[in-house]
């Protein structure tokens, strides 16, 4: 059977996986990392579609999308962009079974060309290849936990179809088998809020556009550890988690959370 495959001169990849996945697995049933990675996927999955990408894969916890493949688009970095945002926003509200607050993840974003095709014949799937594949999986891989980890070309087609988009420089990363490279991490979308990329409604007690929630480290904070801990362990700015009326557990730091409702609460912050 002969291969039927495509070049796209450029499309937009991002990687996302969950942060001590393995630590998850190893302490809890193989039902309750199906229930977790289910909750996360159907949320990622709706995000696809909303914002018109393209889902690649899942491999246990990492989980693939494209933006300009398999149909040619202008815009594709905008769509994989926004959807990082909504990813990092939605991951908030899974929560793990063994802390049962939320989840971390790490994701990263690229940009260049691929060739793309199905390949085999029972259960064939359609795969992307090239490098660019490769230096995308990197961003992911060599990120910081909740942190939106941007190529350079990722940023600049980014800019380019929405000048709104707000990145600061990480620096200089040593990337495995590329050397170094200067990454950014995007922090907001100007054009749009949250909950818009979301496609989910704003209560009374959340910020307009949604992008303190979107960066409240609080949430994940362990019992006994202070801001500066905090800090220096996310590279961000801390904020706190939500109480719960039944099940919920206090924590040391004044917040606590709500495994039955996924509603969680900082000083600053509602993300429900």
């Amino acid at each position: 059977m002969h291969l039927k495959s495509e070049e796209f001169a450029d499309c937009t990849l991002l990687f996302t996986d969950i942060v001590t996945f393995t630590n998850i697995c190893a302490l809890c049933t193989p039902y309750d990392v199906v229930t977790l990675l289910n909750d996360l996927y159907l949320r990622f999955d709706r995000l696809v579609g909303l914002h018109d990408a393209y889902k690649v894969e899942t491999i246990g916890d990492a989980y693939m999308i494209v933006g300009g493949v398999p149909e040619h688009c202008e815009n594709h970095a905008e769509r994989v962009l926004n959807i990082s945002i909504g990813m990092l926003m939605e991951s908030k509200l899974v929560l793990s079974p063994i802390t049962h607050k939320p989840i971390k993840i790490r994701l990263g974003v690229h940009c260049g060309p691929v060739v793309a095709g199905v390949v085999g014949i029972k259960m064939p799937r359609y795969c992307l290849f090239g490098d660019t594949v490769n230096v995308a999986n990197k961003m992911e891989s060599n990120g910081i936990q909740c942190r939106i980890h941007v190529s350079e070309t990722a940023k600049q087609n980014g800019l380019k179809a929405n000048p709104s988009y707000v990145f600061i420089d990480r620096g200089n990363t040593e990337i495995r088998g590329k050397g170094m490279m200067y990454t950014y991490f995007l922090e907001r979308n100007d054009r749009k809020s949250v909950w818009e990329l979301c496609a989910r409604p704003r209560s009374g007690e959340q910020t307009i556009d949604g992008y303190m929630e979107l960066h409240d480290q609080a949430i994940y904070q362990e019992e006994g550890m202070n801001q500066e801990n905090l800090a220096a362990e996310n590279g961000a700015v801390p904020v706190t988690n939500n109480n719960n009326h039944h099940s919920g557990r206090k924590l040391m730091n004044g917040s606590s959370v709500d495994p039955g409702s996924h509603h969680v609460r900082s000083p600053t912050c509602t993300i429900c």
